[in-house]
């Protein structure tokens, strides 16, 4: 486990939840991708931390916690440890959102680690097909092909379902398997330039309730 405290502990990541998510805006579901990245960045950058003592933030955390065995609080609490080379802590290192025809997921830890390399790699083909002056090639095509077969083991792989309990001294998740549901406020100015919306909370549910 990742742990801000203690630095011995900052390169064993082994914490590895799937969480299925949904977002609402007061109170409504969107399916907007906008909507959609916005909600959750909003979100990891929440469980990156620090939280500050920020009472909305520290709710947030604890919520996350009951649910992900494997989640530290202390972590979210002072913050994750920044990578070297980077200024600021980047939950996009810790925490990564797929977005797929299936639903929404978070992906943390090894999950999140692994596609963040594997994108990497895409984005270095991509750089190559673009020096060449070509628009495919079969090493890009491979390297997204690879990209969607890693999420899809992540997403088939039951045991890395968060579920409505864990037992706190083994971890193994116990009950029916949970979704988030995010949470969002906003000024009520739909469909206008100046729309705006902030994290209001998070919540989990069974599936399909």
């Amino acid at each position: 486990m990742i742990s801000a405290i203690n630095s011995g502990t900052q390169n064993n990541i082994s914490f590895t939840s799937v969480v299925p998510f949904r977002v609402f805006i007061d109170g409504l579901e969107t399916f907007d991708q906008k909507h959609l990245k916005y909600a959750t960045h909003k979100l990891t950058s929440v469980l990156a931390g620090p939280a500050n003592n920020d009472p909305k933030k520290l709710k947030i955390i604890r919520e996350f916690a009951k649910f992900d065995p494997d989640y530290s609080l202390e972590s979210g609490f002072y913050g994750y440890p920044r990578r070297k080379n980077k200024k600021n802590i980047q939950p996009s290192d810790y925490f990564r959102c797929i977005f797929d025809r299936i639903g929404n997921f978070l992906f943390t830890g090894a999950q999140a680690e692994k596609l963040n390399e594997l994108g990497k790699s895409i984005g270095s083909e991509k750089v190559a097909c673009k020096s060449r002056r070509i628009s495919n090639s079969f090493d890009l095509q491979a390297a997204k092909h690879y990209y969607s077969f890693v999420i899809g083991n992540f997403l088939r792989s039951a045991k890395l379902r968060i579920k409505e309990t864990f037992d706190p001294k083994t971890r193994v998740r116990v009950g029916k398997p949970v979704e988030m549901h995010i949470n969002m406020l906003s000024n009520g100015k739909y469909g206008m330039s100046n729309f705006k919306m902030h994290l209001d909370n998070i919540d989990f549910k069974p599936i399909n309730s």
